[in-house]
């Protein structure tokens, strides 16, 4: 019986990650420093920043319900501020930088 191998990646899947490639250099290319740096170092007092914008980050990750291919839903960072919102998370919702879906909700239909 012969098998057909199965794609690493979907077609669809594929097609996301093209758009998000191209909307990552429009971003960057236009947002050369990085917008977080300033951000953690005022509140957090913590000196991390490269200056530098290499990467974009989503606020509201896929996981919570953010899109990867809206711009609104990005902030251009440095790997080392990029790194330094994953390693605290609680820290960088407090300053922004993470977003979950209840905070949304929260914000939009106020506390209740």
């Amino acid at each position: 019986m012969k098998r057909t191998p199965l794609r690493r990646i979907s077609k669809k899947r594929a097609k996301i990650q093209r758009q998000r490639a191209r909307m990552v250099s429009e971003e960057l290319a236009e947002r050369e420093l990085c917008e977080a740096g300033s951000i953690i170092y005022l509140k957090a007092h913590k000196t991390v920043c490269a200056g530098r914008a290499v990467e974009l980050h989503e606020p509201l990750t896929r996981a919570r319900g953010g899109s990867i291919l809206d711009p609104d839903n990005t902030v251009a960072v440095c790997r080392n501020c990029h790194r330094w919102i994953h390693e605290h998370p609680e820290d960088a919702t407090q300053l922004g930088l993470l977003k979950s879906q209840l905070g949304l909700l929260k914000s939009q239909h106020g506390s209740r």
